[in-house]
Parts: structure tokens; C-alpha cells; sequence
């Protein structure tokens, strides 16, 4: 009788560690996530009006870690980013970026953040998960 509690004891013991290194896997990809999404909005922050108005309404998925930000320890092909620009009005256009990434346990994540960028230097970020 011992024996069999002790063995549910060791599996119970087992499955919380497994849990809980889900959830600090999960937790350190979110906040890298955002650091590419901060990183890549203070991008745009730091462009002109006229280079804002060539960015493309869509940008292809890319590879935010062979783009210029280094993220140790993580692979390069971890993480995509999606780019979408829609224009508010003629001087002022909304940018919203997408990162996404797959964790550990095959499920897909996503953290998106928008800025609005306008032609006399309106700067407003918000992020949604």
C-alpha cells in the first residue's frame, strides 16, 4: 500500500515539473516576442514620414532574428513577424505587428502590438495578446 501511494506521490511530483517547464517556456517566449515587437516598432518610430509611406500595406512573414535583433539561445527560425499598415487618414497610418511561434508542446502562439504613426510625429503604441 505504500509503495502504490509513493508511486502516485513520484508521478504527481513528475507531472508539476513538466507543467511548470511548459509555463516558464511559454513565459520567456512571450516576453521575447515582445521584445521583437517593441524593437521593431521603435524601428519605425525612428523613420521618416516619407520611409513610413513605402512600407508595403503587407509585409511577407520574415525572420526577425536574421532581420538585425539577436536573440540568444534561440534558434533563428523560432519566431515569424507579420507587418500590416493600413492608412487612418492621408497623414496618419496605423502599424500593427504580428509575432507568432510554436511552443514546446506543438501549440501555436501569438502577441500582436499596433502604433499609429503620423506626418507631424504622432507616436501611440497599444499591444493585445
Amino acid at each position: 500500500m505504500a509503495a502504490v501511494i509513493m508511486l502516485v506521490g513520484v508521478v504527481g511530483m513528475i507531472d508539476a515539473i513538466k507543467i511548470g517547464s511548459e509555463m516558464l517556456d511559454l513565459s520567456r517566449k512571450q516576453t521575447i516576442a515582445l521584445q521583437i515587437i517593441h524593437s521593431e516598432i521603435d524601428q519605425v518610430h525612428l523613420s521618416s514620414w516619407t520611409e513610413v509611406q513605402q512600407f508595403q500595406a503587407t509585409s511577407p512573414s520574415y525572420d526577425p532574428c536574421t532581420n538585425g535583433l539577436k536573440v540568444q539561445g534561440i534558434s533563428a527560425g523560432f519566431f515569424s513577424c507579420i507587418r500590416v499598415v493600413s492608412d487612418v487618414r492621408t497623414d496618419l497610418k496605423k502599424i500593427t505587428y504580428t509575432v507568432t511561434w510554436t511552443g514546446n508542446t506543438g501549440r501555436s502562439y501569438s502577441r500582436s502590438s499596433s502604433t499609429y504613426v503620423g506626418k507631424n510625429g504622432l507616436y501611440v503604441a497599444y499591444q493585445r495578446s
